[in-house]
């Protein structure tokens, strides 16, 4: 029994990959993808370890500097008090910073060649990433602060459900938005 999905026979697939070349032509078929969930296993490493140093760093709102202070208690603008907002932020901007320059180059091939083309693209990956920002800080306010559940395990899982959506619409956002390919026209004779 032969198991297709989209079109593609599972079974041959594997059988496929078994071989030097199978997986050669498997990679030159797909590699946007596996490169972009690749560079996303270390930008989800980068968000995780800088997350957890900001909760070890800055545990409470004593702890964090004055420069900082506006980004621990930007939940109290809404009544309530979030201990996730300032590392969610803080590994937000690492995290976006190396999939920007990962992205770019390696999954995408981006061509902006001039200073203006690049900080267009920076500044469109940037303004997307804010869109999932809120996204991983609404997650992580539902699942960690509105219940009270503080404990290591438990918010690690959450943080790692949260990188799992945000990371599904980051690449959506990057293909359409910030990295469009330009299709190549096809002359004929």
């Amino acid at each position: 029994m032969d198991i297709k999905i989209k079109g593609i026979d599972i079974k041959d697939t594997f059988a496929a990959l078994k071989t030097k070349d199978g997986r050669r032509e498997f990679y030159q078929k797909h590699k946007q993808i596996i490169l972009y969930f690749a560079f996303g296993i270390g930008t989800t490493i980068i968000s995780i370890v800088s997350y957890y140093l900001c909760r070890v760093i800055f545990p409470n709102a004593e702890s964090v500097p004055v420069w900082l202070a506006w980004i621990f208690k930007i939940t109290s603008y809404f009544g309530i008090e979030s201990n996730t907002a300032l590392p969610v932020i803080v590994s937000w901007f690492l995290s976006v910073t190396f999939a920007f320059l990962t992205n770019r180059v390696y999954v995408f091939g981006s061509t902006a060649n001039t200073v203006g083309k690049f900080l267009v693209e920076a500044l469109k990956l940037y303004a997307s990433r804010i869109a999932t920002l809120f996204v991983d800080l609404l997650i992580m306010f539902l699942l960690v602060d509105l219940p009270g559940m503080h404990n290591s395990i438990y918010e690690f899982c959450a943080k790692v459900f949260s990188n799992i959506i945000v990371l599904i619409l980051n690449y959506v956002l990057s293909k359409i938005f910030v990295f469009r390919m330009k299709k190549q026209k096809v002359k004929r004779k």
